[in-house]
């Protein structure tokens, strides 16, 4: 059989990445992540790079856009069924981490040192009369060893409705059911990471042989935010519960603001709250000063009159009634091992295929006293 030119090999996988990147993105925008489009579309079109199948000679498997998009679109069975048809549940882009700039390392923890200055300013004086002095205190943030681990016997879809997604080769993982899977495992850790751990988590124990329960596996914002509380650092601002009044709700977190140290003031970008709250927030900007939404651009009645500080509502903190900010500088993730967050180690045991990644994550803040918050949920 006569080999393919070097030629249509290259722009054979120019087409693929092309069709990759575009697959991403739209992906992306499906998600509500209009802004990360291109770098999701890149991604996946860097994907295409990554050797799979029979060109391993391990039992590495990776997930590559083209080839997903491809075989959904032309495996179906007689009765006209495929893989448009199955119906994904609500799922959730974790909001909450694009608001920390993320800091790739090598160890499990990040650390800094802070420096604070006491004052060296003073009025001349013939006389020597020095002053002043430098406190340095370390700062650490805790990275914590997360895991997908899955496992699937697909021959079970063969006599079923979802027989289209089963295929001839013995080798299961090529299966087109494990690769839909696999992609989707990813987007639902993603949702996992935003509903369960990043603002909620609280890390427990280990128990082995069992899978850890939903909110255990790394420190989130919540109890962050509750520990420094008790070692009286957190800024905290005391103004009661929460106004149900849209428009005192106003009043409330422009106080609170108002009660903000002004250099510390100075520097932030977000107040963070759920998106009920955001939403009572619009509410009362609208009452409060007659507005309407279709007059004026929603960031009109979800920034601060005074202050060029916008009102951004996280589906993590959902039920919470808890307020927070700091500046964009004190926010941190840490992430080890980036490059398994978006592949799998794919293994056929038989007819069992199992499939597993794992990587670190830690989100904090580098100096407490700079976070703000509320006086309420503090436990």
């Amino acid at each position: 059989m006569k080999q393919p030119t070097f030629t249509y090999l290259i722009l054979k996988a120019i087409a693929y990445m092309a069709m990759s990147f575009f697959i991403g993105a739209l992906l992306a925008v499906a998600l509500g992540a209009v802004h990360e489009a291109p770098i999701v579309g890149l991604l996946f079109a860097l994907l295409c790079l990554i050797p799979q199948g029979k060109n391993l000679k391990g039992s590495f498997l990776s997930i590559v856009a083209a080839d997903v998009v491809t075989e959904f679109g032309l495996l179906f069975r007689e009765q006209g069924q495929g893989f448009n048809d199955i119906v994904l549940k609500l799922q959730q882009k974790s909001v909450t981490a694009g608001y920390f700039p993320t800091r790739l390392t090598n160890n499990t923890k990040l650390e800094k040192v802070s420096a604070e200055f006491a004052r060296v300013l003073q009025r001349f004086q013939k006389g020597y009369t020095p002053i002043g002095s430098t406190t340095f205190e370390p700062m650490t943030i805790q990275l914590y060893k997360l895991k997908i681990d899955l496992a699937e016997t697909p021959d079970d879809l063969e006599e079923s409705w979802l027989g289209f997604m089963a295929d001839q080769n013995l080798d299961r993982r090529q299966w087109p059911f494990i690769k839909w899977y696999l992609m989707n495992a990813l987007i639902q850790a993603d949702k996992d990471l935003e509903l369960n751990e990043i603002y909620a988590g609280v890390p427990g124990s280990i128990t082995p042989g069992t899978a850890t329960a939903a909110g255990t596996s790394l420190l989130g914002i919540r109890k962050q935010i509750n520990d420094l509380d008790a070692d009286s650092k957190l800024l905290k601002i005391v103004l009661g519960a929460v106004p149900t009044d849209p428009s005192d709700f106003v009043d409330y977190v422009e106080a609170m603001f108002e009660a903000t140290p002004v250099l510390l003031r100075n520097e932030i970008d977000f107040i963070f709250m759920s998106q009920d709250l955001r939403n009572r927030f619009r509410d009362g900007m609208r009452v409060k000063f007659n507005t309407y939404y279709n007059q004026v651009d929603d960031k009109s009645i979800t920034t601060l009159r005074n202050y060029p500080v916008q009102i951004i509502g996280l589906p993590s903190m959902a039920g919470a009634t808890k307020i927070w900010y700091t500046p964009p500088w004190n926010r941190q993730m840490g992430f080890k091992k980036p490059g398994n967050e978006k592949i799998f180690q794919v293994e056929n045991v038989d007819r069992l295929v199992k499939a597993y990644t794992d990587y670190f994550k830690g989100f904090g803040f580098w100096i407490g006293e700079y976070v703000v918050s509320n006086d309420v949920e503090l436990t």
